[in-house]
């Protein structure tokens, strides 16, 4: 390669894009996500009187970044997909430009002791707030080798995020003394680098399932994937009766007498199933009429509901008006079925921003009309205040994680705090086409699984729908666009793990640190 290209800014640029790039999935080189940050600290020293020319370099390489990793957003919508990378790429420059600052402030250990801080505390914002898109956070790379990361159930994915921003720096640091150094030297510090910083967090896994003892009760769980398309048929071309009795059949064709839960995936009943009547819905009575023949089988199905607010009921701030006298909110919901008369309703709660809910309604409800047609609803979706578990009975708790919402750690802890022992995913990927979303989107679930220590049934319109276990390993799975209906006995975990009870407590430090150092920033010496 040409000495002077090497040289040039837009190598550093296009090397750490790459790198970043080629750690997610599809490629899934997840170890060089360890370096991928090393090439923009470079830039960062060699520019640090240009701090124009360097944010724009920044800039430039995270967003190559982001549309390299993400860029199937697009298939669903070609300007939510343009917002997702700018305002993701401007939020993790934050990080940089503030190390870039405290450089001059501070000098170089508080400098990168800041930078480490203020990008937990960007990542744990990114996973509260209501802009929220934490498909990038770094510990999620690790979701295609969860054999390294078991100690997650303490730590969750931030945890992850810890571990790969120590080690960029540990290894510029290494990197830039290299001139310096003699060759054992050299080779010293080598060593150290490798063995404390990337193999032991390794060993440190095996030791936590060498520790681990299973215990729960198994239950024969089906999940169906109808493969239903949800530009041509879900909405449109199929009706509701037409798509529940697909289901029903790929379900029928696999039953046997084992089987105690089905799976239907997010909004597999159709129509705008009025809450308050749903026992007079044609759908419903399809179920009813399928778990009168199987008496044994409970059904967990993603639905598309609504309520009206009857009269002196304090509207929310999603209501929308029916007439001059009735308001009423939609939902992305998951029902629950049982052999009693009694229906269990859950409101997805993290609503996806811009498709399910413009962010912050209150300020912006005048552009919620802006918000994506994607999921039969429009508009901005009402929602219920936490997570919400089903009763499966004898003391069987079942958390109903709806789509978008298996992305965030601390959230389906909140199912685990509530006393689920089994996590069941319904979701709809179908959007994104046969690109690497469906599949990142599979592999986050793995994550959680280690996390919660819990069995994850994962029931998708299309995508992959499976089975992942306690360890994060996929028991077994479906192929893209193939009618599926799997079965797999699976355990009712009833512990709960260290990150289940605490959560995101990581992301809290970093947000202490980040704040008790922002009056370094503010200091009048420089210092070099």
């Amino acid at each position: 390669m040409n000495q002077k290209f090497l040289k040039q800014p837009i190598f550093w640029v296009l090397c750490s894009a790459l790198m970043l790039t080629l750690s997610w999935q599809p490629s899934g080189f997840f170890i060089l996500v360890f370096g991928g940050f090393v090439p923009l600290l470079y830039l960062e020293e060699k520019l640090r009187n240009r701090t124009g020319f360097f944010f724009l370099l920044l800039f430039l390489s995270l967003l190559l970044w982001n549309i390299g990793v993400t860029y199937w957003v697009c298939n669903a919508s070609a300007v939510g997909g343009v917002a997702a990378f700018l305002i993701n790429t401007l939020l993790m420059c934050l990080p940089f430009m503030l190390m870039h600052r405290m450089m001059h402030k501070a000098g170089p250990s508080k400098a990168y002791t800041f930078f480490i801080a203020a990008w937990l505390a960007f990542e744990y914002l990114h996973l509260n707030w209501e802009i929220s898109w934490p498909w990038l956070t770094l510990g999620n790379v690790f979701s295609t080798a969860p054999d390294i990361v078991q100690w997650y159930e303490y730590t969750g994915a931030l945890g992850g995020s810890f571990w790969v921003l120590l080690v960029n720096i540990k290894m510029f640091r290494y990197l830039k003394s290299l001139p310096e150094r003699s060759k054992p030297m050299r080779f010293s510090k080598g060593f150290n680098l490798a063995f404390f910083y990337l193999l032991v967090p390794t060993l440190l896994s095996w030791h936590v399932l060498a520790d681990y003892k299973q215990k729960g009760k198994p239950m024969r769980v089906m999940v169906v994937q109808p493969n239903i398309d949800p530009y041509t048929d879900k909405f449109e071309g199929m009706s509701p009766e037409e798509q529940v009795g697909k289901m029903l059949q790929l379900a029928e064709a696999n039953m046997d007498s084992s089987v105690q839960l089905i799976c239907f995936p997010e909004t597999a009943l159709l129509g705008g199933l009025d809450e308050d009547h749903l026992a007079f819905n044609t759908v419903i009575r399809q179920v009813r009429d399928f778990l009168e023949k199987h008496p044994q089988v409970q059904i967990l199905s993603g639905a598309d509901t609504y309520s009206f607010y009857k009269s002196g009921e304090t509207l929310s701030e999603t209501a929308r008006r029916y007439n001059d006298m009735f308001y009423y909110d939609a939902y992305n919901s998951a029902i629950f079925f049982n052999q009693t008369d009694r229906i269990s309703i859950y409101h997805k709660s993290k609503l996806v921003p811009g498709v399910e809910r413009m962010p912050y309604p209150a300020l912006f409800k005048f552009l919620e009309n802006l918000t994506l047609e994607l999921g039969g609803t429009s508009g901005s979706l009402g929602r219920d205040n936490g997570a919400k578990v089903f009763d499966m009975g004898r003391g069987n708790l079942l958390a109903p994680v709806i789509c978008y919402e298996s992305v965030y750690g601390e959230y389906v802890g909140s199912y685990v705090k509530k006393g689920a022992g089994l996590i069941c995913v319904v979701t709809n990927d179908g959007w994104w086409g046969n690109t690497p979303g469906y599949q990142q989107h599979f592999n986050y679930a793995k994550l959680r699984a280690i996390e919660m220590r819990k069995y994850i049934a994962r029931a998708a319109n299309t995508g992959i729908s499976g089975f992942i276990d306690d360890k994060g390993q996929t028991i077994s799975s479906s192929s893209w666009w193939v009618p599926d209906a799997l079965k797999a006995d699976l355990y009712i975990m009833q512990s709960q793990t260290f990150y289940a009870t605490y959560g995101d407590y990581i992301g809290v430090i970093g947000v202490l640190i980040f704040i008790l150092n922002l009056p370094l920033l503010f200091r009048k010496r420089i210092l070099d």
